[in-house]
């Protein structure tokens, strides 16, 4: 049966072991250059310039993540210290604070400053973000802080020159407060506030927005009033008040400029009394009262304004003690839940030292 048998090539055979190899003629046909060219060439293994090149993309992937990371909790990780560019400064270029001798009050003040001041530092120290300290005693008037001139994002602080303008305009005639505004679909803002709720048509006066944005940091009243405003005038109130760091169109401010608003209001420069004790009234019993008031005992009257946004925590207060202080606590890059606790506390601690 020899003749049925399927016939091999004849450049192929079998050795003992059954494996089919290339013979001889296959071999020497091969290497004719014809044949070289259908050959496919084996992968060349990655030189030294491809390594280097994922080498590089692989550290700037880690690289930008951590970047980013970091620029969100502000450069400030717990336990750690914050990472910034030094900054160079000429000698004596500072302020320089001068202690009268003899003055026992200022002498207890700046006792109790350096103490709460350390404490402040301690505390903050393996919490994660920045957070800012300003504290103003509204009888001596002694003030300090932490961080207070460093920029820190308003969140709704930025309703303050915002409410305080409303009434300046009402002063210099330029508005009537009782005046009835009809709400626009188009003017709502989700957010903190009833008024987002309100069906188009609904009528409120511009005293009741400004109440809005004090009791419920209402951002639709916050919108109709901003606009209504305008930035210019805005910005001039800002001025007016010596808020130098503060910009409304950057959302932008310092604890000490927040605490200078407060001080200038409390002594009655900013308008009149009557308009001074409302706006004093819109600021107190709010909506939002799980921060620096519920540090204070329950019997002592505080006024504040707190802020919130992504790793931003605000709240900014005249505390009604015995001995009358503002006491101004801003966070970026932190934990909320971590900053809430915080806050708390450390109000707890300034008004028992006070």
């Amino acid at each position: 049966m020899a003749f049925l048998r399927k016939r091999r090539k004849a450049d192929e055979y079998e050795d003992d072991n059954g494996e089919e190899k290339m013979s001889q003629k296959r071999r020497i046909r091969d290497l004719k250059p014809e044949n070289r060219k259908r050959r496919k060439e084996l992968p060349k293994p990655w030189g030294k310039k491809e390594r280097y090149l994922v080498l590089a993309i692989l550290v700037l992937t880690v690289g930008a993540s951590a970047v980013l990371g970091l620029s969100s909790r502000a450069w400030k990780l717990p336990g750690l210290p914050r990472l910034k560019i030094p900054k160079i400064t000429l000698p004596f270029s500072g302020e320089e604070t001068i202690l009268i001798e003899g003055d026992k009050e200022r002498i207890r003040d700046r006792e109790k400053s350096e103490g709460i001041i350390k404490l402040f530092k301690e505390k903050t120290k393996n919490l994660t973000g920045v957070y800012g300290l300003y504290i103003v005693n509204l009888e001596s008037g002694f003030r300090y802080g932490v961080n207070e001139r460093e920029i820190f994002e308003m969140a709704s602080l930025n309703k303050l020159p915002v409410m305080a303008g409303m009434f300046i305009e009402e002063e210099q005639d330029n508005l009537d407060l009782e005046t009835k505004y009809s709400l626009k679909d188009s003017d709502k803002v989700i957010g903190a506030g009833t008024l987002y709720a309100r069906p188009e048509g609904y009528e409120i006066t511009y005293r009741n927005l400004a109440r809005l944005m004090g009791k419920q940091s209402d951002n639709t009243a916050f919108a109709i009033t901003r606009r209504m405003l305008g930035e210019e005038k805005i910005g001039e109130v800002i001025t007016t008040i010596g808020m130098k760091e503060t910009s409304l169109s950057e959302n932008k401010t310092t604890p000490s400029d927040i605490g200078t608003f407060f001080e200038e209001l409390w002594l009655g420069n900013i308008v009149n009394e009557e308009h001074k004790n409302e706006l004093l009234d819109y600021l107190t019993d709010t909506a939002y009262e799980t921060l620096i008031p519920e540090g204070i005992p329950d019997d002592v009257r505080v006024v504040h304004k707190y802020g919130a946004e992504t790793n931003v925590l605000n709240d900014a207060s005249i505390v009604y003690a015995e001995k009358p202080f503002i006491l101004v606590m801003m966070g970026k890059g932190v934990v909320a839940k971590d900053a809430e606790s915080f806050i708390r506390e450390f109000a707890r601690i300034v008004y028992g030292t006070n």
